[in-house]
């Protein structure tokens, strides 16, 4: 039996040589916790922890194991991301809850919820402020602004 945290340190290309997309996806239902099953028993390694499962295919309910590869979080998340399946957290929470509960469950206030969900860290900044924070970011200059981060006077 292989280890997987051998294989992972294998390249993406060595990973993935048994990937075969001509076949189509196996939706048998289940959990991940099958897919790991069905993918560790193909390529006789064992069921890791902290190893991503990675559909190739984008079907996050396909348990063909010629679909399936062991990967980082990071290509797991690329690989969402390439078939348009990614959600980040604040967006899953919201599609679970609704946007006012998931305010209420991030901890967010009521007011937050009532800007739009623009939750600012510390306080509201100015138009001007903002305009000079893009500035800077964009390599612009800020009139009145010298090296040293002090106000010319």
């Amino acid at each position: 039996m292989i280890k997987v945290e051998h294989w992972i340190t294998e390249s993406r290309e060595i990973r993935t040589a048994h990937i075969d997309m001509n076949e189509p996806c196996i939706e048998r239902g289940g959990n991940s916790t099958v897919h790991r099953g069905i993918l560790a028993q193909y390529l006789g390694t064992d069921l890791p922890d902290r190893v991503d499962l990675c559909h190739n295919c984008g079907n996050g309910k396909c348990s063909n194991p010629k679909h399936l590869y062991w990967g980082t979080r990071k290509e797991n998340i690329e690989d969402a991301k390439r078939h348009g399946t990614w959600k980040s957290p604040w967006q899953r929470l919201v599609e679970k809850y609704g946007y006012e509960e998931a305010c209420r469950r991030n901890s967010r206030s009521s007011e937050v919820a009532a800007r739009g969900g623009k939750a600012g860290k510390g306080k509201i900044l100015s138009e001007e402020h903002k305009r000079n924070i893009s500035l800077n970011h964009k390599g612009g200059k800020i009139k009145g602004w010298r090296k040293d981060r002090s106000m010319a006077t």
